[in-house]
């Protein structure tokens, strides 16, 4: 075979791998999907059993060129035998199956930036082409395939990760009143890092809290936990009633409020609260901090990562 024929029964067996997948099993599944919800189970089994047959005997038949194909070198033959080529087509269309379903149960946990349902189908057939390429005896063919398909696998895996912390994320934010863009999470100082799991989410806003690692750089001058929130609207930290004692506010201008409260055992806690992007931000200190330094916190929160939120909610390293 010259060069341009060998490669002519791949691209044939690989093009109709990728059709069938993306027009056979979604219309089986379909079908078989009616006739389940119509009570048809028996008419159900027959429509995936079709489906299943249909490709099967395409992978059969767009197999065949290649099983004569002149393998390249250091590969060897894949097939030679009727009853090796019917299994080599079973092989590819259950390894393919294996990954729609892996598709399908990974989109079911959210959007995974595949399209929408109009163009979905397409997507059917790439894991039975890919099945295909693995065999075919051209080592450049299998090794790009392995690689394609484990990246696919891994980005299968992570986007059904990310999904599933998106939906946490979404039923953790239910009942506040705080939008997701809304959840700033201030400039911490060198050194700290969120207390995790000790954090909450309420009709009253955001709170979380902030301790020493123990690392950083010498110049720090903050070592005590710190407490912060996000309350929806413009809100006085003077009304703030989650802490004990009277409190003391002064408006510093530009949304700048500083405040002191004298705590229930004699001792004081100081802060400063800023009133931005329809929230408010408040950060409570119990030890001397400069004004400076707690208007760079507020003045440089960010949004937060879902991370970042869901470790202040829950324990997540």
């Amino acid at each position: 075979m010259t060069r341009r024929t060998r490669w002519a029964p791949v691209g044939l067996l690989l093009g109709t791998a990728w059709l069938a997948g993306a027009l056979v099993v979604p219309w089986a599944w379909q079908v078989g999907v009616v006739w389940a919800w119509a009570g048809g189970l028996p008419g159900a089994v027959g429509a995936l059993v079709a489906g299943s047959a249909v490709m099967v005997a395409l992978l059969f038949a767009a197999g065949l060129p290649v099983r004569d194909m002149r393998p390249g070198p250091a590969a060897p033959p894949v097939r030679r035998t009727t009853a090796g080529q019917v299994g080599w087509a079973v092989a590819v269309f259950l390894g393919g199956s294996a990954g729609v379903a892996l598709g399908y149960l990974v989109r079911r946990s959210g959007d995974i930036g595949l399209g929408g349902d109009s163009t979905l189908f397409l997507w059917c057939g790439v894991p039975y082409a890919l099945c295909a390429a693995l065999s075919v005896p051209a080592r450049a063919v299998r090794a790009a395939a392995g690689a394609v398909t484990a990246c696919a696998a891994v980005f299968l895996v992570w986007s059904g990760y990310q999904a599933d912390r998106s939906k946490e994320l979404a039923s953790l934010l239910e009942g506040s009143p705080l939008r997701r863009e809304q959840l700033l999470l201030p400039e911490a100082p060198d050194g700290y890092e969120i207390d995790a799991g000790n954090g909450s989410i309420s009709a009253g806003g955001f709170r979380l809290g902030y301790r020493h690692t123990g690392s950083g750089s010498g110049k720090d001058r903050m070592r005590q936990p710190f407490q912060y929130e996000v309350r929806p609207g413009s809100v006085s930290p003077c009304d703030d009633r989650t802490l004990p004692g009277p409190a003391t506010c002064k408006d510093l201008g530009g949304g700048f409020t500083s405040v002191t409260r004298t705590l229930g055992d004699g001792s004081s806690a100081g802060g400063m609260a800023l009133q931005r992007d329809g929230v408010t931000l408040t950060v409570t200190v119990y030890e001397p901090v400069a004004a400076s330094e707690l208007r760079r916190m507020l003045e440089r929160a960010h949004p937060a990562k879902d991370g970042e939120i869901l470790r202040a909610l829950r324990f997540e390293p």
